[in-house]
């Protein structure tokens, strides 16, 4: 098949290229930096911004379909806002059979705790649809804007996913490796004293894979792409992830109002830990994508995984949670 990958240079864009690549796929891929991305040598390689008012990458689309080429797919791995998403779509309308859609499960506003929200439940609904600007405040509404857009132009030919935190080898956010890392080199770990709700991430390669799937399958739809397990507790997930990676850190309970205290906070300082009023977005429901064919590895690959790719890239500093200096700084106050 050949497939249009916007985007595709990163993360779970780079595991779809290279999985579909080595399916035997036809992959062209259009991203903005010229500089060699490391993708497969089969990957036709088109250079340019996908933003109208910022370069050309869609010139770039057009030339090819100004010779006649057409897609079996589109995979949108970047598309945040709706001007730009529009462009997109307005181009591909008739040049492809298939615009799949990443999008993200913050399209969901915050349910009740003991709510599983699904793939028709509510979502947010942005109140300034021409705001552009990118922060905590908008990014969920602005997919919710993309999503309308793709289905209003591709219609039962869309496949939309609406993935949770993802996971894996590649990842540039540190969220999952934080812990791997935490654990694999300190002699004391800390993490919050029951009740600290659930946890949840999914591998970017089992997202990469369901991707393909609905591709080579003509699987259309909106499907969360949330994992690994259902239920999974926060507790439950650092303890595994120590046993899977045969870590000898002391793991040190501290109770949540003592780390509130210490300046130790959900999410930014703790990676994974969500405040109460968030834990909705670990009860998400996965049901339509499993059915649909989506699977998911178990969670300690996944951490042995993301373990030795960050041993492997020489462990910088990480992007996400508090330093090891700080979480020694805390535990010698608690």
């Amino acid at each position: 098949m050949k497939i249009l990958v916007l985007g595709g240079t990163q993360f779970s864009g780079r595991a779809f290229v290279e999985q579909a690549c080595g399916a035997g796929h036809e992959i062209t891929v259009l991203h903005r930096s010229p500089a060699d991305p490391g993708l497969p040598s089969s990957v036709r390689r088109l250079i340019g911004d996908r933003d109208p008012k910022i370069g050309d990458g869609l010139g770039e689309i057009q030339k090819l379909i100004d010779t006649g080429e057409r897609f079996d797919a589109v995979v949108d791995m970047c598309g945040y806002v709706p001007r730009v998403v529009m462009a997109s779509c307005e181009l591909l309308k008739d040049a492809c059979d298939m615009y799949l859609f990443i999008s993200t499960i913050s399209v969901y506003p915050r349910y009740g705790n003991l709510e599983s929200p699904d793939e028709d439940s509510k979502l947010i609904d942005l109140k300034d649809k021409a705001v552009e600007e990118i922060n905590g405040e908008t990014y969920g509404g602005l997919k919710v804007l993309c999503e309308q857009i793709v289905t209003g132009y591709f219609g039962g030919n869309s496949c939309i996913v609406r993935p949770t935190v993802i996971a894996g080898p590649n990842d540039p956010t540190d969220r999952i490796t934080w812990w791997t890392r935490m654990l694999g080199t300190q002699d004391r770990v800390i993490f919050p004293k029951e009740p600290c709700g659930l946890a949840g991430f999914i591998d970017a390669r089992d997202l990469a894979a369901f991707f393909q799937h609905c591709i080579e399958q003509h699987i259309f739809g909106i499907f969360n792409a949330v994992g690994p397990e259902i239920g999974l507790g926060l507790r439950s997930f650092i303890e595994r992830t120590h046993k899977a990676l045969d870590s000898k850190s002391e793991l040190v309970e501290i109770d949540p109002a003592r780390l509130k205290e210490l300046g130790v906070n959900p999410w930014a300082d703790i990676p994974t830990w969500i405040p109460e009023n968030g834990q909705s977005m670990y009860r998400i429901s996965c049901k339509r994508a499993v059915e649909a064919g989506l699977t998911m590895r178990p969670l300690e690959d996944t951490m042995r995984d993301v373990r030795a790719w960050d041993v492997g890239r020489g462990e910088p500093e990480l992007t996400a949670g508090i330093s090891a200096q700080r979480m020694q700084e805390v535990l010698e106050k608690s």
